[in-house]
């Protein structure tokens, strides 16, 4: 099983959906109301679901939403970590949820048996290596006239993101007051692969698999593009009061509304209802789309879990030469206790960083978005 190491840094805390503003766009762009989720929107006419299989469930969140807006009778989630099964179980024991909780990895074993009327990607395709034979045995399970919803990061995978997009992002940050400005530092693949090789292992496929297997009926590119890399992990700006970064949320936000629809192949997130496709799929299609994905996993186990060649900006920042293991797993390997020691020391330098900035803030005038 791939799963995270136990001290991964990347995407934890701070994300750019902590802020109210930034969720209302959000659902205004997948729902058309700021108001309105994409959950409570499922639940429009009376719909209900009475068998619901949640992909990834983690701590089952998402389907006690649902079961809040009563829109879901029993429930069938699955995830690869214990610890947060257990969390998932005594949350829907909670709330009087009926759900099943089973662990497992869903890219070496098959999905529980349907059928059923709504099958959730929330934020879990992206994690999956096999994603080929996952999507396509859901469609197997959905029932005839079953849903599968999906909200997801679609971007770059890995977060290798193309120059456009890092370019986009570069400007709207250098209009931000200096205190309040990311620190952009473009993802480092080893360090990525160390910390957690599932992290949008095959982001980029999402979209493109979900159409192979299903008839989309909504599709809502909620963007990303700037606002995700301005507000994810960006320390000072979650930490800044809320009276001072709002209006600078907005500037963010309008300015990543603007980037992604008129690029909107570059959003890094979308929400989909799709269902069974009415005429199945020519047996021809699917053994060519499963044999790709036997290869491409296959050579990337012989590539150290690397996919396809790098980004320019990748090698651009850190060079084009791969070794066979990078210096922080070998560093981790054989002193493990110097990693945490290493990432507490990139914490500090960034904090002196921040204070530097927000000093030469204070000294400058105030500008308005």
């Amino acid at each position: 099983m791939i799963i995270p190491s136990e001290g991964h840094r990347y995407y934890t805390g701070q994300y750019w959906n902590d802020f109210e503003s930034v969720r209302r766009h959000l659902d205004q762009r997948a729902t058309g109301d700021p108001n309105v989720t994409w959950f409570e929107d499922l639940a429009g006419e009376g719909r209900r679901f009475e068998r619901a299989l949640i992909l990834n469930c983690g701590t089952g969140w998402v389907e006690r939403e649902l079961h809040r807006v009563g829109i879901v009778g029993e429930v069938v989630g699955i995830d690869i970590a214990p610890h947060l099964l257990d969390d998932a179980r005594r949350g829907a024991a909670d709330v009087g949820l009926g759900a099943t909780y089973v662990e497992m990895d869903v890219n070496s074993r098959p999905l529980p048996d349907g059928p059923f009327d709504l099958v959730l990607n929330h934020a879990a395709g992206h994690h999956i290596s096999h994603i080929n034979r996952v999507f396509h045995q859901v469609a197997e399970r959905l029932a005839p006239d079953g849903l599968f919803v999906s909200w997801d990061y679609v971007g770059p995978h890995r977060n290798q993101y193309c120059a456009a997009i890092w370019e986009a992002a570069w400007e709207v940050n250098r209009t931000l007051p200096d205190n309040l400005q990311q620190i952009m530092s473009y993802p480092h693949l080893e360090t990525m692969l160390a910390d957690d090789p599932t992290e949008a292992v095959h982001s980029e496929l999402v979209l493109e698999t979900i159409e192979r297997h299903f008839a989309i009926e909504h599709l809502a590119r909620l963007g990303g593009g700037i606002g995700y890399l301005l507000l994810t992990h960006n320390e000072a700006i979650h930490a800044a009061p809320l009276d001072e970064t709002e209006p600078w949320l907005n500037h963010i936000m309008t300015a990543d509304a603007s980037f992604t629809d008129a690029n909107p192949q570059h959003t890094l997130f979308a929400y989909v209802i799709a269902r069974k496709l009415p005429e199945g799929r020519d047996p021809a299609d699917l053994g060519r789309w499963q044999a790709d994905e036997d290869e491409r996993e296959h050579s990337a186990s012989a590539n150290g879990g690397e996919y396809g060649p790098r980004t320019w900006l990748a090698e651009l920042t850190y060079g084009s030469e791969r070794p066979e293991i990078s210096l922080g797993q070998a560093i981790s390997a054989r002193w493990p206790g110097a990693t945490k020691r290493y990432n507490r020391l990139v914490e500090w330098l960034i904090g002196v960083t921040r204070r530097v900035r927000s000093a030469r803030g204070r000294r400058r005038t105030s500008r308005k978005p």
